[in-house]
């Protein structure tokens, strides 16, 4: 029973330690502060110290069940918060690519430019749709990405003004393609 709890903790280990890499390297440069990191990182040193005191013991033939506990339990905790912190890093990151090339039409709010970009798109056939975690309409969303082929772009993205007359001149057009 030891050695399967030592063979699941040393994989929890290796896992969360790839994780907890990846974390940092795409962690949110903007925020000074990561108090999910921070906490993944706490239950990491937690889990590894106790596994190598555990490792330790067991050479010396001392080795106790309970610290092997803690360090199984500790990673478990680093890895469910790693894989939290990891899909808010994925859903950020992917904003940032639906909304990055939008940047300079959002600077100033302007109405203005974004309806020329939205000309663009309705050309380029790259037509997207800002959501919005206020105003949800799933069945005005499913039907526009099914139908006509336009991009939602994720609720978690920073919500300009422009993203709004966005919308609007997206609603326009799919009315006048009817």
């Amino acid at each position: 029973m030891k050695t399967k709890i030592t063979q699941i903790t040393l994989v929890l280990f290796i896992v969360d330690m790839l994780l907890l890499i990846i974390n940092i390297n795409y962690r949110d440069q903007s925020l000074s502060v990561v108090p999910g990191l921070n906490s993944v990182k706490f239950f990491f040193y937690l889990g590894t110290l106790s596994f190598a005191v555990y490792l330790i013991l067991a050479k010396l033939k001392k080795a106790n069940t309970i610290i092997l506990i803690i360090a199984t339990t500790s990673l478990s905790f680093s890895m469910y918060s790693n894989l939290l912190l990891a899909k808010s890093n994925y859903d950020r990151i992917q904003c940032l690519d639906g909304i990055s090339e939008y940047f300079k039409y959002f600077e100033f709010d302007s109405c203005l430019k974004i309806e020329q970009r939205f000309k663009e798109d309705v050309k380029n056939k790259e037509i997207k749709y800002f959501l919005d975690e206020y105003n949800l309409d799933s069945e005005f969303e499913e039907r526009i990405r099914d139908k006509h082929h336009v991009e939602l772009i994720g609720v978690s993205c920073t919500r300009f003004t422009s993203m709004n007359c966005y919308n609007d001149l997206v609603k326009e057009y799919i009315k006048s393609k009817k």
